[in-house]
C-alpha cells in the first residue's frame, strides 16, 4: 500500500492531528469554559504535546525519509512503519486520558515512541558507508528527556518537568541546525535553478557547527538553571549563531524562492526567541514564556512546514516550485505566532481571547489547510512511477 512505502507519508498525514490537539485545550482552560480534566497543569501538558507529541512526528516522518536518501539504505515500510505509528498515537491517546489512567500508564504509553524510532534507525547507519551519527545521538538525548519528564512527574527524580521541557524544545531547535547543513544546499541549489542564477552552493561547516553546539549548551543550561544568567548569555549567544547563518541563505536570486525563504523565516523567529529568552532571563521587561512560544510556535513550526512541503514534494515525483497554496499556512503560523508573542505585552488584559485562542484557532486552520493540500500526494503513487 502506497502509505505505507515511506516514512514521511503516515507521519505528515497524521501529524495535523497532533498539531491541533495539542492546543485544543487551550481557548476551554483560558476563557473558563471548563476544567483540566487531567492529571498535570494545563500548561505542562500542553509543552509536552507540542515538544513530544507534534514535534515528535514531524522529526519521525523527517528522519525515516533523510538517513535512507543520505546512507543509501532501504527505508523502513510496512509492518515496522505501522508500529511506530501506533506507538505514537498510543502516547497521544494516554496522554488524553490523563486523569481517568493511571499516571504510570501514560508515562508507558508515552515513553516508548522515541526510543522505537531511535533502535529503527539505527540499522541503516550500521550498514551505511558514511554514518550520520549527530542526529541518532540528538535523538538518544531527546528521548532520555521525555522518560526524564515522565520520572520527574512520578516523582521518581528530583527534576522539575517544565526544565525538560525547555531542554527537549532546545534539542529539537538543536537537531534543526544541524539537518539544515545537509537540507540547505539542495534547497539552494534547486533554488538558484529555477532563477536561472549561477549555481554555486558552499556553506561553512564551522557556521553550522557553532549554530549546533550552542543550543545543546542551552538546553544543558536550562536543564540546570532555566532563569540564571549564565543561560541567558548562552541564549544569545546561540541567537547570535542563527543570525549569522541566515546570512548564508542570500545567494543570488535564492531568496526570491519559497523553498529558501521559509527556512529564512524560520531561522528569522528563531533569533528571536533565542534572543527574547537571553534577553527576559537576564531581566529586560519581557515575557520569557511568550519568547519561547516563538522557537515552537515560530521557528519550530515554520521548520516543520517547509521540510514537510519540499520532502512531500520531492519524495512523491513532483518538481519544484512549491505550489502558491503553501505560503497559507506559514502565514497563518506566523500570525498565530505574532499574537502569542506580542499580545503578553501589548495587551495582556486580552490574553485569553487574542493572545490563546484566536492563535490557537489560526495554527489549527494552517495545518488542518496543509493537511488537506498535501494529503492527496500522501496517499497517491509518485508522480514518476518510481517505488517508495
Amino acid at each position: 500500500m502506497t502509505l505505507w512505502a515511506y516514512g514521511f507519508r503516515p507521519f505528515f498525514l497524521i501529524l495535523p492531528v497532533g498539531a491541533i490537539a495539542a492546543v485544543l485545550p487551550l481557548p476551554v482552560l483560558w476563557l473558563g469554559l471548563g476544567g483540566s480534566g487531567g492529571g498535570m497543569p494545563a500548561g505542562l501538558w500542553h509543552g509536552h504535546e507540542q515538544v513530544f507529541g507534534f514535534l515528535s512526528a514531524a522529526l519521525a516522518g523527517f528522519l525515516l525519509t533523510a538517513l535512507p536518501s543520505w546512507t543509501n539504505t532501504r527505508p523502513v515500510t510496512g509492518t515496522p512503519l505501522k508500529a511506530l505509528v501506533a506507538l505514537w498515537l498510543a502516547g497521544r491517546l494516554g496522554f488524553w486520558l490523563d486523569g481517568a489512567l493511571p499516571s504510570w500508564l501514560v508515562a508507558g504509553l508515552d515513553a516508548m515512541f522515541l526510543p522505537a524510532l531511535l533502535a529503527t534507525t539505527l540499522p541503516a547507519l550500521l550498514g551505511a558507508e558514511r554514518k550520520p551519527w549527530e542526529l541518532p545521538a540528538a535523538l538518544a538525548l531527546l528521548a532520555g528527556a521525555n522518560a526524564a519528564f515522565h520520572l520527574g512527574r512520578l516523582g521518581l527524580i528530583d527534576l522539575p518537568p517544565e526544565r525538560l521541557l525547555y531542554a527537549g524544545l532546545d534539542l529539537f531547535l538543536m537537531m534543526i541546525a544541524i539537518a539544515s547543513g545537509r537540507i540547505l544546499p539542495v534547497t539552494l541549489r534547486s533554488a538558484l535553478t529555477e532563477t536561472g542564477a549561477a549555481v554555486m552552493v558552499r556553506l561553512a561547516p564551522g557556521r553550522r557547527h557553532l549554530a549546533s553546539v550552542t543550543l545543546g549548551l542551552l538546553a544543558i543550561a536550562e536543564l540546570i538553571q532555566p532563569h540564571g544568567p549564565v543561560t541567558g548569555w548562552i541564549a544569545l549567544a546561540a541567537a547570535c549563531a542563527q543570525a549569522d547563518r541566515m546570512t548564508e541563505m542570500h545567494i543570488g536570486r535564492s531568496m526570491l524562492r519559497p523553498q529558501v525563504l521559509l527556512f529564512h523565516l524560520a531561522h528569522a523567529w528563531m533569533v528571536v526567541g533565542l534572543g527574547g529568552v537571553g534577553l527576559a532571563v537576564l531581566g529586560a521587561p519581557l515575557d520569557v514564556t511568550a519568547m519561547r512560544h516563538a522557537l515552537g510556535l515560530g521557528a519550530a513550526a515554520f521548520t516543520v512546514l517547509a521540510v514537510m512541503s519540499i520532502v512531500t514534494l520531492r519524495h512523491t515525483g513532483r518538481a519544484f516550485p512549491l505550489p502558491g497554496a503553501t505560503w497559507v499556512a506559514p502565514a497563518l503560523v506566523g500570525l498565530a505566532a505574532a499574537l502569542r508573542v506580542g499580545v503578553p505585552h501589548l495587551a495582556p488584559q486580552a490574553m485569553a481571547t487574542w493572545g490563546v485562542t484566536v492563535p490557537a484557532v489560526l495554527w489549527a486552520a494552517a495545518f488542518l489547510f496543509w493537511g488537506w493540500r498535501f494529503a492527496r500526494w500522501l496517499t497517491a503513487p509518485r508522480a514518476d512511477g518510481q517505488p517508495g
